[in-house]
């Protein structure tokens, strides 16, 4: 097709131009210096945007001019390309502005924010949005400050990001490419032929680029293909018979839009932790405003390179990265959106786990001890914030268990029915919980037996809402959404209510710190010995395993623990691995057995330690106190000690 003659035409003129352009920006000082926040070791040219656009702008010139002599042959209006133009424009020269001679944060906010209002004066708006491909949702008042928001804030995301050689072309090649195959397939196809010719201009210049870069791509180019593509993001699903949903775009430029998140966040909490201290002045906190808006070395590439990885190394991770994503959104549409919600879990788990393990200490709030300390901080009625969590599960059960049962379309007289019943079931339902007892029980010492009654509690309270809403007619047979509505409501209470065991258990699996520790019993005294050395990180013992006689638990784990073996290859288990300590769990081991450790300890010079837990009454004969008969097996004192 002629269309894909267009790209290879903007990457010539960009192979071309970029020698050209770098000239110039040395010539006129556009040169970024080394610096105490730079990367590189030598003064590079920036600018490199301008070859980038002109190219771009050279070829939308060669596709109108084309069109006019074979009289539409592509059937291809640039004139659609107005509003991205324009606001482009804008973007562009406030880009040149910056790499010439630097300007403020402000100056460059005000000025992204004209170049969205032309946007949207132009008819760019954010006025529907679908989550899964599904029907879409009418924003109504909230299109205009989202539209402004998702415009400014990819705008800059693609800026940010621009601090290895080749990082921010390389991301919007992929997202370009991306974008635009989806547009294809959509029937979109102006929209991606714009895209295309980005790419292409990205690809004649990124051999420059690359690293080691002879040329940056500036601010004239990182804020003009990022509005590039937040303005084309908007207009490409405002086209077709189905709104574009809005997990795709969020995949393609997942990266840069997390790494934006990332420095908004840790900006925001390393300003706090500055003001928090004593009197700050005003001159601090206008200083500590400011340094929000400061560049630094803290974004998820400069994180790579902190590890190890190479230059070059580091940006092809993040390639990976970004490719990995635009996979993930293609396979979505191609599959019409199936199953899209297992992959945003997933990512959004796999983002987790990479934000924790780049080392980003800010993002504290999402660690189990903080979450811990906010449930032990609460300070207003345990019982009404219980009740308000509940109300919460009761609503979503009750319209989660509607969705489910019911097909699409909904019929206006079973919405009706089920809309005017909610809040007599809610009433209902709620009552119910806190007659039966279950407000009684405290989320910290969660058990078996207070899940085993939430199973109990709940379907009678749903059996009761049921009775009571038969007495208006419902339109259709409602028992069985009624029973979805107590299976669903029985899991989301067992859930809320286990989160608090879920999350100590987990904040006292990651305590990894500690001499590493030996218990000698698996049993329940070891199991004992284990949760308190797990809850009681001050000992500063980490346990790494059972001993146990018992063959049927070799092999086996408990709470987390390997048993590693038996008292015969306990010589074989100290060979392998560095033991520190080594604590008897139990009285009632046999003392041959005892000796034995005890020997082995000695040739290894390995402290042994005894833990015990024993009741006594305080005072008074042995057995007996103030008249008092006592089990005759208590000792002294109660004490538990390792």
């Amino acid at each position: 097709m002629v269309i894909y003659f267009f790209p290879l035409i903007a990457a010539a003129l960009s192979f071309g131009l970029t020698p050209i352009v770098r000239y110039v920006a040395q010539w006129v000082g556009a040169v970024d210096q080394p610096g105490e926040r730079k990367i590189h070791a030598v003064p590079i040219p920036r600018l490199g945007g301008v070859s980038v656009v002109v190219s771009g702008l050279l070829t939308i010139l060669s596709v109108w001019e084309f069109e006019r002599v074979t009289g539409g042959v592509m059937r291809i209006d640039p004139g659609v390309w107005k509003p991205v133009s324009l606001g482009g424009a804008i973007v562009f020269l406030l880009g040149v502005w910056d790499d010439i001679r630097p300007i403020p944060a402000w100056v460059k906010f005000v000025l992204q924010g004209v170049a969205a209002g032309v946007a949207i004066w132009c008819g760019i708006l954010v006025e529907r949005v679908s989550l899964l491909g599904g029907g879409s949702i009418h924003l109504g008042i909230l299109a205009l400050p989202l539209t402004i928001v998702w415009i400014i804030g990819i705008t800059n995301a693609f800026n940010l990001v621009d601090g290895l050689d080749g990082l921010a072309a390389g991301l919007t090649i992929i997202a370009a490419g991306s974008i635009a195959t989806i547009f294809f397939l959509r029937g979109n196809a102006q929209e991606a032929l714009l895209l295309l010719i980005l790419l292409g201009a990205l690809l004649g210049f990124l051999p420059y680029n690359f690293n080691p870069a002879t040329i940056f791509l500036g601010d004239s180019g990182s804020l003009t293909v990022g509005y590039i593509l937040a303005v084309t993001a908007i207009t490409g699903s405002q086209k077709g018979a189905t709104t574009l949903a809005v997990m795709i775009p969020l995949l393609v430029l997942g990266l840069p839009i997390v790494d934006t998140l990332l420095a908004m966040v840790r900006r925001c909490v390393g300003s706090l932790r500055m003001l928090s201290g004593p009197k700050a002045t005003l001159r601090e906190q206008i200083r500590v405003a400011k340094s929000m808006f400061e560049a630094d070395q803290k974004h998820i590439h400069h994180r790579l390179i902190a590890l190890g990885f190479s230059h070059r190394n580091a940006v092809l991770v993040l390639y990976a990265l970004a490719l990995g994503l635009s996979s993930l959104a293609l396979l979505s549409v191609l599959a019409h959106y199936r199953n899209a919600g297992i992959i945003l879990i997933a990512i959004g788990l796999a983002t987790y786990i990479g934000i924790r393990k780049l080392g980003y200490d800010e993002i504290a709030f999402l660690r189990t001890g903080t979450l811990l300390r906010w449930y032990e901080s609460l300070t207003f009625n345990r019982r009404f914030f219980l009740g308000f969590i509940d109300l919460t599960l009761i609503t979503a059960a009750y319209w989660g268990a509607f969705v489910l049962h019911y097909d699409l379309p909904w019929h206006t007289e079973l919405k009706a029915w089920y809309r005017g019943t909610f809040p007599l079931v809610l009433v209902m339902q709620l009552a119910c919980l806190y007659a039966l007892g279950l407000y009684r029980g405290v989320w910290r010492a969660a058990a078996i037996c207070d899940l085993i009654r939430v199973v109990a509690v709940v379907p009678l309270a749903v059996t009761t809402s049921y009775i009571v809403a038969m007495v208006s007619l419902p339109p259709v047979e409602t028992l069985r959404f009624f029973l979805l509505d107590a299976l669903l409501l029985s899991a989301f209470m067992l859930g809320i209510r286990s989160t608090y065991r879920v999350l100590d258990y987990m904040q006292q699996c990651a305590h990894v710190t500690g001499e590493p520790t030996l218990i000698y019993g698996a049993g329940r005294g070891g199991q004992f010995v284990l949760r308190e050395l797990r809850q009681n990180p001050d000992l500063g013992l980490r346990p790494i395993g059972f001993l146990d006689d018992d063959t049927r638990l070799q092999g086996r784990v408990v709470h987390g623990i390997p048993v590693l073996g038996s008292i015969t290859g306990l010589r074989s288990i100290i060979e392998a691995q560095p033991i520190s300590y080594l604590i008897a769990s139990s009285s009632k081991i046999k003392r041959e057995r005892l000796d034995q450790v005890i020997s082995i300890c000695q040739e290894w010079r390995i402290p042994m330690m005894q833990a015990h837990f024993k009741l006594e009454p305080v005072a008074g004969e042995p057995g007996r106190v103030n008249g008092v008969q006592y089990p005759a097996h208590m000792v002294p004192e109660t004490s538990h000690s390792a």
